[in-house]
């Protein structure tokens, strides 16, 4: 498999254990971790349009979103990242992007970098969700990859 479809894959996985922790919310009321999922889901957002040479000079990564807010975020990234990845082959991962970081700082990434940093950021909040939801007495969703491929079935 190619890095290509294996982001594909990945982002797709993004997206259904992103939902899995909306829905989680919806029982579970807290704050902090609806404050933690509008920052991965912004984050997710801007790091989109810093593939295309976004200033983030400024930006705020840790607003206060509804999780209705979260929701439609959630489903905007997904779709930005599935029709970036449909257009893509294998040399266009190796296209550099130039943006400016919160701090004004200028940077370049490629978008293969670009792209395996959202995954990872938005992999590592969910897990902080997950244990806040934990410590709060709530029963966090599964959101674990090999489930994700037994329930998707591509395994």
């Amino acid at each position: 498999m190619n890095t290509v479809e294996h982001l594909r894959q990945q982002f797709a996985y993004n997206d259904w254990a992103n939902r899995r922790i909306i829905v989680a919310l919806k029982t579970a009321d807290s704050d902090r971790c609806r404050r933690t999922l509008a920052h991965l889901l912004t984050t997710e957002q801007e790091y989109y349009e810093r593939l295309y040479g976004k200033d983030s000079t400024g930006f705020d990564f840790w607003p206060d979103l509804s999780l209705e807010d979260c929701g439609t975020l959630a489903r905007e990234a997904a779709e930005c990242y599935e029709l970036l990845l449909r257009r893509f082959d294998e040399e266009g991962l190796d296209l550099r992007a130039r943006y400016r970081s919160s701090e004004g700082i200028p940077y370049e990434n490629t978008f293969r970098e670009l792209l395996t940093h959202v995954l990872f950021h938005s992999a590592i909040h969910r897990g902080n969700i997950i244990a806040r939801l934990r410590d709060e007495g709530h029963e966090p969703p599964a959101t674990d990859y090999v489930i994700y491929l037994r329930e998707t079935k591509y395994i």
